[in-house]
């Protein structure tokens, strides 16, 4: 476990160095939401090796782009050349989106470790029948996580320029995906 912990910390430190050598200087560090977003989460189950929250917890986790990653940290971002009005309306979009996100990915969580809980092979379960309604309301809020995913993809879409989303596009298909 101390290595696993080892390897973590050390990967940390390297994202935020090289984090720091992209990142706008008026930009909180993008390390700082991660281990923000670590804390809340709180230990991942035990059939998870590595846990990336929220996004884990989206219907759709990994073919759809974060366009608030790509605009502000990716190293290609300078590219785009934001405006300070055009930062802040992301972060804003950022922040209000990603509060929401997280709290319902909690919740997706909590029912998916139940559910672990209740299906031990320690113990006796019911029918696997028996927890299809959990299924569903698992499935019902990781669709509802990756719509709150969708709508910030047009919200930050609408603040760019036709010329900056297409820049975007360019570097973000190899980065990004």
């Amino acid at each position: 476990m101390n290595s696993i912990f080892n390897v973590t910390k050390v990967a940390l430190f390297s994202l935020v160095l090289s984090t720091a050598v992209y990142a706008k200087p008026n930009l909180p560090l993008p390390i700082q939401d991660a281990i923000k977003m670590e804390k809340l989460a709180g230990p991942a189950g035990a059939f998870v090796s590595k846990e990336n929250f929220p996004k884990d917890y989206f219907l759709i986790p990994k073919n759809l782009p974060y366009l608030v990653g790509m605009t502000l940290y990716d190293p290609s971002s300078s590219n785009l050349e934001l405006s300070q009005e055009q930062i802040d309306a992301i972060l804003k979009i950022k922040k209000e989106l990603m509060a929401e996100a997280a709290q319902k990915a909690l919740v997706v969580k909590k029912l998916e470790l139940d559910l672990m809980q209740k299906i031990s092979f320690k113990h006796k379960t019911p029918p696997m029948s028996e927890f299809y309604p959990t299924v569903d309301e698992i499935a019902k809020l990781r669709a509802e996580l990756t719509k709150i995913h969708l709508d910030c993809i047009e919200k930050v879409k609408a603040v760019l320029t036709p010329e900056q989303f297409e820049e975007m596009l360019d570097y973000g298909v190899v980065n990004m995906f």
